[in-house]
């Protein structure tokens, strides 16, 4: 085993068989299978909640939560047969002799593993050993996680981490577990990756002190994970390496799975170890890479080498009622989340990466570049369910504060705010959504204050066809930019879009009725995903006023049909991401539609639109997001008492107002059973 004197990079392991073993530093309770007590509190405490959210079966917020998070059923387990148990007593007196190895750091050979002999030997029995049984998948409850990544904790005082100590120690109690990884950096990237005494302490000092407050609030504990990580150097010539992989990955997971099962949280510092033993200084963003792959289940690779993971690694396959699911990645960055000009708050709510990783990057400032690169490369490991969120601690602490706050002389109660985090987890979801017109006033000191929370998924590619991003805002029909033909058009699969028609609206559309009335009028079509959610709009003009001409202000963009699929209702964001989709770049001056008065729906459209009117004596509810309709409307009307009845054409005295209220009372409905239309 190879040992170093060196003080500012010391040596706490060895190989054994080519295998990086991990040493006694770091603090790992003992198991024998067996859960810990806090644990089986917890999730007693877990069931219990999860009880209240079924209480209200209509949100489908807490339904979406509880289809994720519930625990399953299992089968009572099969007695184990005499042989079986005592193969068992061999194998855990292994693993328990095996942590012993850990903390001593001595190469003990094979002095308490079972012998090959035994390994390899029959067995003697009566009647045939029983075969193992399947653990179904459906019947199995997985471990969900969330990595944490907490920046610049040196700036935090005991107040906010303690806040932010008692939100992961709730989300715990939900069925999230959690790891955290240490970021000590500045704002500014360091090139240099020295690993100085004064560094390496000052990062021990801030693990240390978030370890003290997970431990006041997480019943289960936590403690520093400083041996799990190997470092190499990456062949950075190869730019698909370099995003599927960093210079870091995990050697010795059973440092993490293990307590992790049992409700304790790994504080992980940005430290790894090469092939000599030798302590390095790693970026906390690798860190976060490398626990994604390994949470994720990807093979472990050393690069440009196969090491056997042996023994020291832990197998997946064991603790079969704990098969891994990262469901969140985490940044609390004193900065907040990504910077927006579009946004009167600053920030963006939420970011579909697929579409709109390219142009967020744009201009960013280095600190929101690397965050959101490295919640890019992590997502695109992991399954699209999986999620990111980028907030300030003080945004992760503010609400669990309240309960610490004295209580006000005068008696009033204080109401606690939601916490970003706990309402993320609840309902996958950033506070605000995204499809919500922009706040009405800038946030003050915009330049210098933390930007709000952003909300980032892996999402799904988003299809705008004509493309606004190359020829500008949707225009009426012209020789120039003729009608799309959604039957004929090679962009488009009609059939398919037919499909989500008809399992969004739950009725059949006529689909030939339907082409034959919008013919030569479509403005454009959008399709999020697989035909998972999409929108077509057309232009229509006031029925009087047919035709009119090309470059008459009375051809009214309309959203004709906006329809997702009913599996994705209510989660992934896909309504929100077809309607900015819709509104900031097909029709960023505004657009108007029609809702039947008695859908459900209308008070999502109400929240996005900038006015709606019930049409006297009508079923329809008309809604639009053109700024200045009514007012517009108001002016004419009032300069027209004034002035007497106009002698202008009926083109030149109709509003705005007057077109959309005749376009949304003449459109002809296009469904198959004839009912009542939407």
């Amino acid at each position: 085993m190879h040992m170093s004197s060196n003080s500012n990079n010391t040596h706490h392991g060895g190989i054994l068989d080519g295998r990086l073993v991990s040493v006694a530093r770091t603090h790992v309770p003992p198991r024998i299978s067996r859960k810990s007590s806090a644990k089986e509190r917890q999730r007693a405490e877990r069931d219990q909640l999860i009880k209240s959210l079924k209480e209200s079966p209509g949100k489908r917020d807490a339904r979406n939560f509880l289809k994720h998070f519930d625990t399953p059923h299992t089968a009572a387990p099969r007695p184990a047969t005499p042989v079986e148990r005592a193969v068992s007593d061999v194998v855990k007196r292994a693993h328990h002799n095996e942590w012993r190895l850990t903390q001593t750091g001595v190469n003990l050979g094979n002095l308490y593993e079972p012998t090959k002999a035994v390994q390899d030997s029959p067995v003697f029995a009566q009647q045939p050993l029983p075969a193992k049984p399947k653990q179904h998948r459906e019947n199995v409850e997985p471990l969900h996680l969330a990595l944490v990544k907490l920046r610049q904790p040196q700036a935090l005082g005991d107040k906010t981490l303690e806040g932010i100590a008692l939100t992961l120690s709730q989300m715990a109690r939900l069925g999230l577990n959690i790891a955290v990884v240490v970021d000590c950096d500045e704002d500014m990237a360091s090139h240099s990756l020295e690993l100085s005494p004064a560094w390496e302490a000052a990062v021990r000092e801030q693990a240390a002190r978030i370890v003290g407050a997970l431990e006041e609030y997480n019943e289960p504990g936590a403690f520093e994970v400083d041996h799990a990580l190997y470092h190499s150097k990456v062949d950075t010539d190869i730019p698909s390496t370099v995003q599927a992989r960093c210079g870091v990955e995990v050697k010795n997971n059973h440092l993490l799975f293990l307590p992790i099962e049992d409700g304790i949280i790994p504080v992980i510092p940005p430290f790894a170890y090469d092939a000599e033993l030798k302590k390095v200084r790693v970026h906390a963003d690798d860190v976060v890479l490398a626990l994604t792959r390994e949470f994720a289940g990807i093979s472990s690779q050393v690069f440009g080498e196969n090491v056997p993971l042996g023994d020291a690694t832990y197998d997946n396959t064991v603790p079969l009622t704990n098969k891994p699911i990262l469901d969140r990645i985490i940044i609390l960055d004193p900065l907040g989340g990504i910077p927006s000009d579009n946004r009167a708050d600053g920030a963006h709510v939420f970011i579909n990466l697929e579409a709109e990783y390219d142009d967020v990057k744009n201009g960013l400032p280095d600190r929101h570049t690397r965050n959101v690169d490295v919640v890019q490369r992590s997502l695109k490991l992991l399954p699209p369910s999986s999620s990111a969120l980028i907030i300030t601690p003080a945004e992760a602490a503010i609400s669990s504060q309240v309960p610490f706050l004295p209580a006000p002389s005068t008696g009033v109660r204080t109401r606690r705010s939601k916490n970003p985090l706990i309402h993320n987890l609840l309902t996958d979801k950033p506070m605000i959504s995204s499809s919500l017109p922009g706040p009405l006033v800038n946030r003050p000191n915009a330049s210098a204050s933390p930007n709000p929370a952003t909300f980032l998924k892996k999402g799904i590619p988003v299809t705008m066809i004509p493309d606004p991003r190359i020829s500008g805002p949707w225009q009426p029909p012209s020789p120039s930019a003729p009608s799309i033909d959604l039957a004929n058009d090679p962009r488009i699969n009609f059939p398919r879009l037919v499909d989500l028609i008809d399992d969004s609206f739950r009725r059949k559309l006529d689909a030939r009725h339907y082409l034959e009335r919008i013919r030569g009028r479509v403005a454009g079509i959008i399709i999020a995903g697989d035909y998972e959610g999409g929108a077509i709009c057309t232009w229509e003009t006031p029925p009087n006023l047919r035709p009119i001409s090309p470059d008459s202000p009375l051809w009214i963009p309309y959203l004709d049909k906006f329809a997702v699929l009913t599996k994705s209702q209510g989660s992934g964001g896909v309504a929100d991401i077809v309607w900015g989709a819709l509104t900031r770049s097909c029709f960023p001056t505004g657009l108007v539609w029609r809702s039947r008065t008695s859908n459900p729906v209308n008070k999502w459209y109400f929240e996005r639109s900038v006015g709606m009117w019930n049409l006297p004596g009508d079923q329809w509810t008309m809604f639009w997001t053109t700024e200045g309709v009514v007012e517009e409307h108001a002016k004419q009307k009032q300069g027209t008492e004034i002035s007497g009845k106009g002698d202008g054409s009926a083109e030149e005295e109709m509003t705005r107002w007057d077109a959309y209220v005749s376009v949304c009372r003449g459109v002809v409905p296009s469904w198959a059973d004839g009912k009542k239309p939407d």
